[in-house]
């Protein structure tokens, strides 16, 4: 016999399948499409499909020996948190890949995975070929203490739900509520990576590309912005929206809610306290400032809030407190250009052939 976490030989394929944790996965199917926005992401994000050797970042190396000290030490540090933070997101699908068992979900979190490969691979690129010695600027990424604390709170969420993952793989816990709840937490931690971390550490190096500088880096980290936002975090929101309509998502939701006001919280404060290790030196910003960086990052923080419906005392902003990120960066795909640019924009299967069947004369 097929152990059924393999194939599911025995699937009911009548019956509506259940994100996470539901019965075990049968043939691949299209046929029964359950929850079709997240089809339409998981194909979106095929279509955005890109390589993180596209842009040439041989004028980041000039820009990194001749820009001032504060700028050099600003991009370093941002640049390092975002390393490791993609390093951590492109390793999490084998714990997603134990909890899912529906194939629209499974298929866009294997997908969603892959890109994060994609965005941790271009931070690697950036600092190899902008760097005489680039092994001396990743052990001095590495070392950057500041910026694995900024990720203590939601890597041990992830860590936990690995464990969890890990020992209902082998049949060490049973398929009840407080599994499900660390599935269910470990979506909740990447939207709140997703939607709060990424976003904040997005604003610095989006605003001192601003000002002309590391134009490459500024354009290949724009597109891991657009993935980010456009994909992981609408997918993170979508799959969690659906289980939270779910009897067990319900009672998650509800067992796990403390947990969620915490992990949020906790992720907010540590990327205030980031903002301020940024600047710690007397570092300057060109076009922003600590406090404009702590307004973004709580208007990012407020969608989060929103998307729970969770009540908090936080007074957050009324508007965009940096507009120019998304007029000029994040509304990416959206200004014209002239064919002869490389943009870097382009998309893969968006194309449809209308031919079929024609026989077409041609006399050579």
């Amino acid at each position: 016999m097929i152990d059924s976490k393999i194939l599911n030989t025995d699937k009911d394929y009548s019956k509506r399948s259940n994100i996470l944790l539901g019965d075990e996965r049968g043939l691949f199917d299209t046929v029964h499409n359950d929850f079709p926005e997240i089809w339409k992401l998981y194909k979106g994000m095929k279509a955005l499909d890109w390589d993180a050797n596209e842009f040439d970042y041989t004028s980041c190396a000039n820009d990194f020996q001749t820009c001032d000290p504060s700028t050099y030490r600003l991009m370093i540090k941002t640049l390092a948190f975002q390393w490791e933070a993609d390093s951590v997101a492109a390793r999490t699908s084998p714990i997603s890949g134990i909890f899912l068992t529906n194939d629209q979900a499974w298929a866009a979190d294997q997908r969603i995975s892959d890109n994060e490969v994609v965005h941790a691979e271009t931070y690697s690129e950036i600092v190899r070929n902008s760097f005489k010695d680039p092994r001396v600027v990743m052990d001095e990424v590495a070392k950057i203490e500041e910026s694995m604390q900024r990720l203590t709170t939601v890597s041990e969420v992830l860590s936990k739900s690995r464990n969890t993952a890990l020992k209902y793989g082998l049949g060490l816990v049973e398929n009840n509520q407080d599994t499900y709840n660390d599935a269910f937490m470990y979506y909740v931690a990447l939207l709140a990576l997703e939607r709060i971390q990424f976003m904040s550490s997005f604003a610095v190096t989006f605003t001192i590309c601003d000002t002309g500088l590391f134009q490459p880096i500024g354009k290949a980290v724009q597109k891991i912005a657009k993935d980010e936002l456009k994909i992981h975090v609408e997918y993170r929101k979508e799959l969690l929206r659906a289980e939270m309509k779910t009897e067990r998502g319900k009672t998650a939701f509800q067992q796990c809610y403390n947990k969620i006001c915490k992990l949020i919280s906790e992720v907010d404060e540590g990327e205030d306290f980031f903002i301020d290790y940024l600047f710690e030196d007397g570092d300057e910003l060109t076009g922003s400032s600590p406090e404009r960086l702590k307004a973004w990052k709580d208007w990012c923080v407020k969608d989060v809030y929103e998307f729970f419906d969770i009540k908090t005392d936080k007074v957050f902003p009324e508007k965009d407190p940096l507009p120019f990120l998304e007029k000029r960066w994040l509304k990416t795909g959206k200004t014209q250009v002239s064919p002869q640019e490389e943009t870097g924009a382009y998309q893969v299967n968006v194309t449809k052939r209308n031919d079929a069947g024609i026989t077409f004369d041609c006399d050579f």
